[in-house]
């Protein structure tokens, strides 16, 4: 197998861009990440996506010395995109600290919290 870089069109995975957002999460700034918790069920489907993606994509290039056909490519990018809908139906958590901000500016609004 060789392991010099694919020129393959087929060898590159598209991602397509994520679901529209709601204005809420347009507001925030590009640095600040999104926490989610799943559940137990969607933990689980996270989990077997990851390693359906992992195993197709690894099974194909070393069948294929290192290229992918398009329906590889396709399979793959059928994966992630049901990766991502799980992810995106999980519950979103607020990071301890903005909390803890909004204690703190309701205690001091005179005050900003940072």
């Amino acid at each position: 197998m060789s392991t010099a870089p694919s020129t393959s069109p087929y060898a590159k995975i598209l991602v397509h861009t994520m679901p529209e957002q709601s204005a809420s999460r347009r507001d925030r700034s590009s640095s600040q990440a999104i926490h989610r918790r799943p559940s137990m069920v969607q933990g689980h489907a996270l989990e077997s996506l990851g390693h359906a993606i992992e195993y197709v994509y690894d099974s194909r290039v070393y069948r294929n010395s290192g290229e992918l056909s398009p329906s590889d490519v396709e399979a793959v990018q059928v994966l992630m995109r049901l990766s991502r809908e799980v992810f995106v139906e999980c519950r979103e958590v607020a990071p301890a600290r903005t909390g803890l901000k909004l204690f703190l500016h309701k205690l001091w609004p005179e005050r900003t919290a940072a």
